[in-house]
């Protein structure tokens, strides 16, 4: 019986250990259950809808719920999203083992047995019809104005500033949140703009047609896709071990950095990467992540408007959309964003103010759209709030953005500069203060008139409820008088000013009160607060005029008409262009056709005018040294007469290279005919950047020289030198003027160095002929010869002089001699009255002269071996100390002509031959062949401004469209060169980095990795090597930082 008690035991044992087991069999990843811990997450088992129930996250306690009313679609089955299956791959063909299955790794590193050679496939040229030739205008520009010059400042934007970099401080010990505020200019519930409805327009096809690849294409594809896939999942590693949570990693030091608002940019930017490659465990952790993110609070003090949208927003709806709406929550998450965004139109006109102040403090007080607005980040907001609207049923967010697309036709439809394109930047306000009004009194002018019922916005509060006096500031006495002007600030805006009584005459200005003369009693104390307050709100509302309900900001002034969009600035002169600043407001146009399903026609208007402005004005043929036929889109400069004043720049910018894809799908879906060729053209263009360069990338701003004619575009060296260098030929003759006056002005010093030798000798002979020392009638010495004398010379001179005193007995020798020495300098034995002083009459000028014409002679003795030792030069020190300095000499003119010094006697060539003269100008080719060296500009460039490359995505995104378009196979291949010089130049431990120079082969990295290096730049290479139904373009559209929204159905 025990026994058969302990075989139960073991039994219950052996049966408990074997559940183990194939429990633990059934996991994927051993560490999921301890990662599961970190977040509220439910399965989908528990939760149909995936991530975690409103229930279960931590919300502040001041944040509202958001009830979210979900608008019942057609259902319909859903399209297969990262299963790449085809016809073929039912049966897969035979293969070699080691290149039919490709391990993808799980570590960030890439190991050696993936790195496998591909081989280029043989392009098949797809069976297209016949493409009208399309012809475009013939640009008569000065060639002045074609190259902007070197170090002029270049007011075209690159990108929206909407980063903004904060030091790693410690967290602030008060958390201020957002605040739901009432509403100051509400919009009626009748005046809604609803979404359009009724049937799906009948759009044509944008994607190719294609056919079935052959095994060897899909292999070489496959690899190609995994290659991009380990990629990601390395940048992904880096970011989820160093930079979890927060915006971006640095990839080089592993640190983080948080420039959006501190919201995990990378995170939510690359959800939909995640799902569409595959990655869903991945995918799923990130989500649970998501619900950690709090966008009631942010360190930065406004939200960038352009930014928050295109990536949070938009990677938010577009992750909940390619995961078949299975994770309830990141709509949640989106509607939660939204409700702070739509503050930001909570202005007198609905334009959005783009970087808006999410504090209560501030977002409590009414305010206005700027008056310079940039036009991308105006007009780049509709896709995401459009999406928003259809997945909630609410339409108050397509409302949003409608009103602003309304604005901007309203815009085109009056005519710009450039009929059919906006300028860089655009007045938003809804504010014209150039007309005049009532004119506003101070408040000291007695009690205002009791304000209309409409006079004030509805939530309106002054800024300084229960005033608390100050006593008044003590300003020192200012002299005034006629040399004194007093400034007035403009209300509201702090930044204006102007001169009080600047347009008055001497008369008025002298009896005219001040416009800002407030009585000081009523500021002193001696009034109450409240009724101070009271008189000011009244007075403020008095003023305004009934047909303007509009505060202006912070102070409520009252005094502008009501306008709409308007260029910044009408006196300054405005910018066209598809570049960076008005880019995806172009982008949206067609894109926002697609999303509603072709059923608002006021898109379709509006990107035909543009793409008429474009072909007009912007685009343009380089020439090339290899004559490729290749088009960019420049930009155009004006004042406001184009047919006068347009300046036109041959820009080349990465943000511009998003044109071939936007042109080739408006071609298909507005059938627009021979645009296709174009966008072919412009994406090639592009191709041609990155395979210019010695980094094989495109730089981020760069010059070409444009043709006149883009049909007759060839190759001439001579105008692209005298496009580098502005003077042309023009050196020439400089160098040649330089050098007839070099020549004159030598040809003059050599003839007086003759004249100057000629006097040197005579007076030498002249000299030399005086032998009577106490004659004063020696000429005076030359000043050449006083600078040949040596000073050490005359030292020693005096010295032996001073040591040669005769004797007594050769005194009384000397004295009995009939015939006195010349060169004597000894006393003359004489009567006493002869040994009197006398008066000092001799010339001692002569007697330097004199003995430095003896020591030339001397030294020319020197070498005479029965040479004379008499004299006072000729002693046996003194001569030693001669024939060394004339070694010495000797030896410093052989180093001056280049003999070598030593044994070695090889004589090179003088310096003088070697060094050029510095004073002489540069040639037009030398001076063209330096700058090409200094500035390292590749050839067929003018000019490379802006050397970097922070990873951007608009060349591949367009070769994507080229290739989903076309179906030419090509384009995969220019695509994958372009991926091999992007990571071999950008790669990290960590991801990747930008690079600060792509004109150079070793190029230094910057230590950022934006986050659309997840969401765009990866994500377009991989869907290159995806199969044709993954992200259809029939099925899906992508807006700027390539999110793909569902596109409706007929059904």
């Amino acid at each position: 019986m025990p026994r058969f008690r302990r075989y139960r035991v073991f039994i219950v044992f052996a049966a408990l250990i074997t559940f183990i087991l194939f429990r633990l069999s059934r996991q994927q990843h051993w560490d999921s259950s301890s990662q599961a811990q970190t977040f509220d997450y439910l399965t989908p088992k528990e939760d149909t809808h995936g991530g975690s129930s409103p229930a279960e996250r931590q919300r502040p306690a001041d944040q509202p719920q958001n009830a979210i009313a979900i608008a019942e679609e057609p259902v319909e089955k859903p399209a297969e999203i990262a299963v790449e299956k085809t016809s073929s791959e039912k049966e897969p063909p035979p293969a070699e083992p080691n290149v039919a299955q490709i391990p993808i790794p799980t570590t960030p590193e890439v190991p050696k047995s993936a790195e496998i050679p591909t081989t280029p496939e043989t392009p098949a040229t797809p069976e297209v019809p016949t493409v009208p030739k399309v012809v475009l205008p013939i640009k008569n520009i000065p060639p002045h104005e074609v190259v902007v010059a070197e170090g002029e400042e270049d007011i075209h934007p690159i990108s929206p500033p909407g980063r903004q970099e904060f030091p790693d401080l410690p967290p602030a010990p008060t958390i201020i949140h957002w605040e739901k505020q009432k509403e100051h200019f509400p919009v009626p519930t009748e005046s809604i703009i609803q979404l359009p409805t009724g049937r799906v327009a009948a759009i044509p096809r944008i994607q190719h047609v294609f056919k079935d690849e052959t095994p060897d294409a899909k292999i070489n594809r496959e690899k190609r896709q995994a290659k991009v896939k380990v990629e990601f999942q390395k940048a992904w590693a880096g970011y989820k071990e160093h930079a979890w949570l927060h915006d971006e990693l640095s990839p080089v030091s592993g640190k983080f950095r948080d420039p959006f608002c501190g919201w995990a940019a990378t995170l939510v930017d690359s959800l939909d990467t995640l799902w569409i490659m595959g990655l869903h465990e991945e995918f799923e952790e990130a989500v649970r992540a998501v619900d950690l993110i709090d966008f009631t609070t942010s360190p930065r003090q406004d939200i960038p408007m352009f930014e928050t949208t295109i990536r949070y927003l938009g990677g938010l709806l577009a992750a909940y959309d390619v995961s078949e709406s299975k994770y309830r929550s990141l709509l949640d998450k989106a509607v939660e964003l939204a409700e702070i965004l739509m503050g930001a139109f909570d202005t007198p006109n609905r334009m959005p103010v783009l970087y808006y102040n999410w504090k209560p403090a501030f977002a409590s007080q009414p305010h206005r759209a700027s008056q310079r607005s940039n036009t991308a980040e105006l007009g780049s907001l509709s896709m995401e709030f459009t999406r928003l609207a259809q997945l909630t049923g609410n339409p108050v967010y397509y409302d949003a953005v409608a009103r602003v697309t309304n604005a901007l036709s309203d815009m085109q439809d009056r005519g710009t500069p450039i009929d059919g394109a906006f300028p860089d930047n655009i007045d938003a306000s809804g504010c014209n203060r150039t007309k005049p009004l009532t004119p506003k009194q101070p408040l000291s002018y007695g009690k205002p008139q009791t304000p209309p019922a409409a006079g004030e916005p509805e939530g309106y509060a002054l800024a300084h409820p229960n005033l608390v006096t100050d006593p008044l500031p003590r300003k020192r006495p200012v002299e005034e008088g006629p040399g004194t002007l007093e400034m007035v600030i403009t209300p509201g805006e702090p930044s204006k000013a102007e001169i009080v009584g600047w347009e008055d005459s001497e008369k008025e200005r002298d009896t005219k009160p001040l416009k800002r003369s407030i009585d000081e009693n009523a500021l002193s104390g001696n009034a109450s607060s409240q009724s101070m307050v009271s008189i000011e709100k009244e007075h403020l509302a008095s003023t305004a005029p009934s047909v303007i309900n509009t505060p202006d900001t912070a102070l409520g002034d009252w005094d502008c008409v009501s306008q709409g969009l308007e260029p910044a600035g009408p006196w300054e002169i405005q910018s066209f262009s598809m570049g960076g600043g008005q880019d995806s407001t172009y982008e949206y146009f067609p894109k926002q056709f697609l999303l509603l399903g072709g059923r608002e026609k006021m898109y379709r208007k509006m990107y035909l005018k543009t793409i008429d402005a474009v072909r007009n004005w912007m685009l343009f043929r380089p020439m090339l040294p290899d004559n490729r036929d290749v088009l960019f889109s420049g930009q155009v400069r004006t004042a406001g007469n184009p047919k006068e004043d347009l300046k036109f720049t041959p820009e080349v910018t990465h943000l511009t290279c998003f044109i071939g894809g936007m042109v080739g799908m408006g071609a298909k879906i507005f059938d627009i005919e021979g645009d296709l060729e174009l966008a072919k053209k412009l994406t090639d263009g592009c191709v041609w950047a990155y395979e210019s360069l010695p980094s094989g990338i495109m730089p981020e701003d760069a010059r070409t020289l444009p043709c006149k004619d883009a049909q007759n575009c060839n190759w001439n060296e001579t105008v692209y030198w005298e496009a580098l260098d502005v003077m042309g030929t023009g050196r020439d003759k400089l160098v040649e003027e330089y050098i007839i006056k070099k020549a004159k002005l030598d040809a003059e010093i050599e003839a007086a160095k003759i004249i100057a030798a000629e006097k040197a000798n005579a007076d030498e002979q002249a000299a030399a002929m005086q032998g009577d020392h106490m004659n004063n009638t020696h000429k005076v010495a030359t000043d050449a010869e006083l600078r040949a004398h040596d000073i050490t010379d005359f030292n020693t001179q005096r010295k032996s002089s001073l040591n040669d005193i005769p004797d007594v007995n050769t005194e009384v020798k000397a004295k009995s001699d009939d015939t006195p020495s010349s060169n004597s300098l000894q006393k003359r034995q004489s009567s006493p009255r002869e040994d009197l002083p006398k008066p000092i009459t001799h010339n001692f000028r002569d007697d330097v002269a004199e003995a430095a014409s003896t020591a030339k002679k001397a030294d020319a003795q020197d070498d005479t071996p029965n040479s004379s030792s008499s004299g006072p030069f000729k002693s046996t020190m003194e001569k030693v100390y001669v024939q060394k300095e004339k070694e010495n000499n000797d030896e410093f003119d052989d180093i001056a002509i280049g003999r070598v010094v030593g044994d070695q006697t090889e004589f090179r060539k003088p310096i003088e031959d070697e060094i050029p003269d510095p004073n002489m100008p540069l040639t037009h080719k030398q001076w063209v062949e330096a700058r090409i060296k200094r500035e390292n500009i590749p050839p067929g460039f003018v000019d490379v401004r802006g050397h970097k490359y922070i990873l951007r995505p608009e060349a591949i995104e367009s070769v994507w469209y080229m290739y989903r378009i076309t179906g030419d196979t090509t384009w995969q291949e220019k695509g994958w060169k372009m991926f091999e010089s992007i990571i071999k130049a950008t790669s990290t431990p960590y991801g990747n980095s930008a690079i600060y120079d792509v004109a150079m082969a070793d190029t230094q990295q910057t230590d950022e990795m934006e986050s659309f290096w997840l969401a765009e730049t990866l994500k377009y290479f991989y869907l290159l090597y995806s199969t044709p139904d993954t992200i259809s373009l029939d099925d899906w559209v992508l807006n700027t930082e390539a999110h793909p929204f569902k596109r409706p159905t007929s059904a």
